[in-house]
């Protein structure tokens, strides 16, 4: 049988613990509270400063006055969904992402398309077939590009499937669909390509064709090539 006074003494032997693991507990949630409040509703972490990267000059000073970044706000209250949605319109943009910069930063993250043709008014145009106004000089000749909607993607998927060395050969691709997508290489001769499908058998037909000189390739049948008007 327990003694009575031995358990009183346990007891309170383990009250100064008990006391100690509840302060520990109040403790806790006061400064959860405290640090949530100071996140999300004190003037401590507010949103002071926008900085843009990835790009510079003309094209920094852009985004920024289209993100429309509510300074003064708390960075926890911040809306980067809404900031990245402004920054939609923006056709040169392939990526935008807003970040939180603690204490005080809000930063846009930007990564411009890249063009590889270009369209008849000269604007770029990217691998997925995005028509926009490049934010620098394109550096490089780049082929001209015909064609809008499923024709313009299907051309320029066709482009980005071309290896290397038959890639630079092309001066202009044309398309009205997906399935008869045309080039014209720098010498004059046309490629009948057809869709983006089996774009390697294709490229290894295509490269025997060419050694025979021809006006007109057709390779959209890679399994029954054909050339027209060759020349003697």
């Amino acid at each position: 049988m327990t003694d009575p006074v031995v358990d009183l003494d346990a007891r309170r032997a383990q009250e100064p613990r008990r006391r100690l693991r509840m302060l520990a507990v109040v403790f806790v949630v006061v400064a959860a509270i405290a640090v949530g409040w100071m996140v999300w509703f004190s003037s401590l972490l507010t949103a002071d400063a926008v900085s843009v990267v990835g790009v510079q000059g003309a094209s920094a000073t852009q985004v920024e006055d289209a993100a429309q970044v509510p300074l003064g706000v708390p960075l926890a209250q911040l809306d980067a969904q809404a900031i990245e949605d402004r920054l939609a319109p923006i056709t040169w943009i392939d990526q935008v992402e807003v970040r939180r910069g603690w204490p005080h930063d809000v930063v846009i993250a930007v990564t411009p398309r890249t063009p590889i043709a270009l369209a008849p008014d000269g604007s770029g145009v990217d691998a997925s077939g995005v028509v926009f106004t490049p934010i620098a000089p394109v550096a490089n000749p780049l082929p001209s590009v015909k064609g809008t909607g499923v024709g313009l993607v299907a051309a320029m998927g066709v482009l980005t499937s071309l290896p290397a060395d038959l890639r630079q050969k092309v001066d202009l691709l044309s398309a009205t669909t997906r399935d008869n997508v045309e080039l014209r290489l720098k010498s004059g001769a046309r490629v009948r390509w057809g869709s983006v499908e089996q774009a390697e058998l294709k490229a290894q037909v295509i490269r025997a064709l060419l050694r025979r000189k021809a006006k007109i390739y057709d390779v959209s049948a890679p399994e029954l090539p054909t050339t027209f008007k060759e020349k003697v």
